[in-house]
Formats: C-alpha cells, structure tokens, sequence
C-alpha cells in the first residue's frame, strides 16, 4: 500500500460514530507511568519471594509481615494503570476504521507470544504441573474461575491476572463503543461498587477467598478506577477539579488501608477481601491519576528515571518469568536445609532472583517480544477491506 493510502487508512473516521461523540485524542507518551509499572513489577515479586524467604524466618515481625503481604497489590496498580492505558486506547481510536480489530490485534502481538512459549514449554518440560487442572483454562484464559491448585501454581500461580486482563480486553472495547458519552461515567460508577457488593456477597455465602481475590467481576473496581481517569480527562473535566479528585481518592484509600490492612489482626482476611480492595482502587487510581497529570516535580523526575524505565520496559516477561527461578532457588535452599533464612541471607536471595528474572525478561524482550512487536504496523485486516470493496486500487 502507498505510503500516503497508509496515512489514511489509519485517520479515517469511522462512519458509525458521530462527530458529537468523537473524544480528544491525548497524546504522547507518560513517563511517570512506566515508574508505577516497574514498582508494581517489583512489589510482586516482593511478596512473592519475600513469602517464601523473609516470612519464614521465626523472628519475622508482625510490621514485617505486612510489609511483605500487602506487596500483593502490585497486581492492583497493574490493573489500574491497565484500565487507563486501555481505556484511553479506545477512546482515543473509536472515530477510526478497524477500532475492533486493530486494538485485538495490537493486544495479541503484546500478550501471547511470551505467554504461549512460556505455556508450551513447560506444557513440554514439565507436564506433571498441568496434570490436574489441565491445558485449556491456561490456553483459554478462564483459570481464575477455577480454584487453588498446588501443582500448577508453583509455576503458574501469576496467571490468574493475565485471565482477568485478556477478559477484559475482549468485553471492555464493546462497552466503550456502543456505551454514550453521557453513560460512560454512571456506568463505571455502578461497576466500580458492584465489585465491592459482589466480593461480600460472595464471601457471606462462605465462597473461597482464593476464588473472591480472582474473579474478573469482584476485581471490576481497580480496571474502572483507571478507565475513570481516562474518561474524565478526555471529558475536558477542569483540572484543578481533576487534581482534587485524585487527591482525596488517594487519601481516603491510604487512610482505609491504614486501618484495614494490618496483617493478623482480627477479622483482617474479611475487611481485606471485601472494602480493603476497593481502597486499593481508590489508593492506586488516585497515585495514577496525580502521575498522568504529571502532579510532583521531584515525584515525576524519579518515576521518569532510566532504571525504572529499563524494568517496566521488561515488566511483563518479568511477570511471567519469575516464578521459575524463585521456585528453583526455593528446592536449591531446601535441599542444602538452609531454611528458614535469616533476613539478611534472604535479601541476598530475592536480591538474586530479582536480577536472574531480570535477565530472562530481558532476552525476552530482545529475541521473542520486540519482533512480535514490529508487526503492529501490519495492519492486514484494511488490506482485506480494501481488497472487498475497492478493486480499482490493488494493493501490497
């Protein structure tokens, strides 16, 4: 296709959304939010390695353990800065031709390459793990609707929020196109609460907490705090008015979370799973919402820094990778009966397999995600439409 047909194709206005409803296309890239996604990044793996190294140390405090513990909402923040990246993505592209296939196709460049050569090999090197719960609910993406598996989870256990994510990739962009400008922001608002009556409503009826933590629908709020935040700011919402919003969302989650979120105090598992998550939503979409506004000169410029940049660059290989080496470490220590660790020896151990995750992120990132990458400037599916309904110009 000529270079200028390209630049069209690409511009278009979709004929079946109005000009009253085309929404300001915000652009460039954000820095600060590579940031946020290196610390998510690195607050799983925290807890992750941290609850097999650091908890088991007898003399492990009660302040320790929470600071381990609540590392686990690194996966909110990545559902938060998902809802508002997507979010803006489809807003930004609904007045273009291709919206649908475009976004699906830009999204399984992005996901399955990695995820799919992780899934087939340990499919290949190690089946014993997909023994019980099987091959499809991981290929399929609908392992969060299944309960805890021992087996699988050893190396599998991360995936559960890759599920969440590919549902909402499939149903988020149909409700962004048919929903009305107008309807947007009641309907996160309904969505944003129903998690939260959801989560107790499930766990009063005694539903496994394993399963309430996992469940797209009870996790609806931290993907709709960030799509709120991309919606307001196409919207023309005041600035001003933007920042105190995000603001008090951020205050009121810390203060909730303060009072909520100390680990093994009475009745902390119930407040946790039920409005716990919901001030997690409102604690990491009002931090996404002040960076996004570029609000902190001296928060911005550390958030922008190449380090952190380097790690969010590699973050979602990261995410997949770095059970493996974890585990791997975990039967190593074991087999040696140098468990427990004491603290300091166990800093050096998730120090390690922080840098080894690293490295298989990075040559993940350089041999297996940039290639797949390159290809979503192939856009094949206007070439198809060009081919059906245009004979006169052919095409590449």
């Amino acid at each position: 296709m000529p270079l200028r047909r390209r630049m069209i194709s690409n511009n278009f206005l979709n004929p079946h959304v109005s000009p009253a409803d085309q929404p300001k296309v915000i652009s460039g890239h954000i820095n600060q939010l590579d940031g946020l996604r290196a610390i998510a990044i690195m607050m799983v793996l925290w807890v992750h390695t941290g609850g097999y190294f650091l908890l088991r140390d007898e003399s492990s405090s009660a302040l320790l353990n929470s600071f381990v513990l609540n590392g686990r909402s690194g996966v909110d923040l990545f559902f938060v800065l998902s809802g508002f990246l997507i979010t803006g993505i489809l807003l930004d592209t609904k007045q273009r031709m291709y919206y649908f296939p475009r976004f699906y196709w830009r999204r399984a460049l992005r996901i399955w390459p990695v995820y799919y050569v992780f899934l087939c090999s340990a499919l290949i090197l190690h089946h014993r793990s997909l023994s019980r719960i099987g091959f499809a609910p991981f290929a399929l993406y609908y392992r969060n609707f299944l309960g805890g598996d021992f087996a699988s989870d050893i190396y599998f256990g991360q995936f559960w929020s890759l599920c969440v994510e590919e549902q909402f990739y499939l149903v988020w962009p149909l409700i962004i196109y048919f929903c009305p400008k107008q309807l947007r922001m009641p309907l996160i608002f309904v969505l944003f609460f129903a998690a939260l009556f959801l989560r107790t409503y499930l766990l009063s009826h005694h539903t496994d907490t394993y399963l309430i933590y996992r469940l797209t629908y009870c996790r609806m709020d931290d993907l709709v705090a960030g799509a709120a935040l991309a919606v307001l700011i196409r919207h023309n919402v005041r600035p001003v008015f933007l920042n105190k919003l995000c603001w008090s969302a951020t205050i009121i989650g810390g203060i909730g979370l303060y009072f909520v979120g100390r680990v093994g105090s009475p009745g902390y598992e119930i407040r946790m799973y039920t409005v716990g998550l919901t001030f997690f939503a409102l604690l990491y979409g009002g931090v996404v919402g002040l960076c996004a506004r570029g609000s902190g000169k001296i928060a911005s410029a550390l958030l922008s820094g190449s380090f952190l940049r380097a790690i969010s660059k590699r973050s979602y290989a990261m995410y997949v990778f770095h059970l493996v080496p974890l585990y791997a470490f975990y039967k190593l220590l074991a087999n040696m009966r140098l468990l427990p660790l004491r603290v300091p020896l166990a800093l050096l151990v998730i120090l390690m397999i922080g840098l080894i995750t690293y490295g298989m992120a990075w040559l993940s990132w350089r041999y297996l995600e940039s290639p797949f990458l390159r290809l979503k400037s192939w856009e094949w599916f206007s070439k198809i439409s060009t081919t059906n309904t245009d004979d006169t110009h052919p095409t590449e």
